[in-house]
């Protein structure tokens, strides 16, 4: 019985002290209020999180998802993705795994989620507890809208939340950094 007992104290110490904590250091907190402060950052997801249907358990099933990736859970690593703010400009664009509620254009081979312009209301708010930003508002694009949801942690990683009028809610994980020269340049030629 003590065995036993000691073999389930044992796991749970060995369970316990394996939960990550998201921590991060003041040099990153700082370099996170300086980014929302100016307005100023990218997005790179590294995954890509769909709403799990028949259709695309069926597509999994047959072997067409990125190696290393599940129906919930897809690696974006070697795809082009990005989302980045300057002032109040958001251009994203985000590889899309999903259902379309809606058919699209005929002979359309690009199904990402595209934006490039200034939404009509952007909302900013930090959470002192835990010391997180959440960015919130709608992207009207040509073909669809978005509500964005964007949670920035401290420790330089975000989710991205989207949910859209014709097609199933996907969101994202990835890292926070500062825009190159270039990049300011290229959002704000649009």
């Amino acid at each position: 019985m003590k065995k036993i007992l000691i073999l389930i104290l044992g796991s749970i110490c060995i369970g316990c002290s394996s939960t990550k904590d998201i921590t991060a250091t003041p040099a990153q907190i700082e370099a996170l209020n300086e980014m929302i402060r100016i307005k100023e950052f990218q997005i790179e997801s590294r995954w890509a999180y769909p709403l799990v249907t028949n259709s695309l358990s069926s597509v999994a099933n047959s072997g067409l998802l990125p190696p290393g990736s599940s129906v919930n859970n897809i690696d974006l690593v070697g795809d082009s993705n990005y989302f980045k703010m300057i002032g109040d400009s958001i251009s994203m664009y985000l590889p899309y795994f999903g259902e379309r509620r809606v058919s699209g254009n005929y002979n359309s081979t690009d199904t990402a989620i595209k934006y490039n312009n200034k939404p009509d209301q952007i909302e900013v708010k930090r959470n002192d507890r835990n010391q997180t930003y959440e960015m919130r508002f709608k992207a009207k694009s040509k073909n669809d809208t978005y509500d964005v949801f964007v949670k920035l942690f401290p420790n330089l990683t975000a989710m991205i939340f989207i949910n859209s009028i014709y097609r199933t809610t996907i969101s994202y994980k990835g890292e926070v950094s500062k825009l190159s020269l270039e990049t300011k340049d290229a959002i704000t030629d649009n």
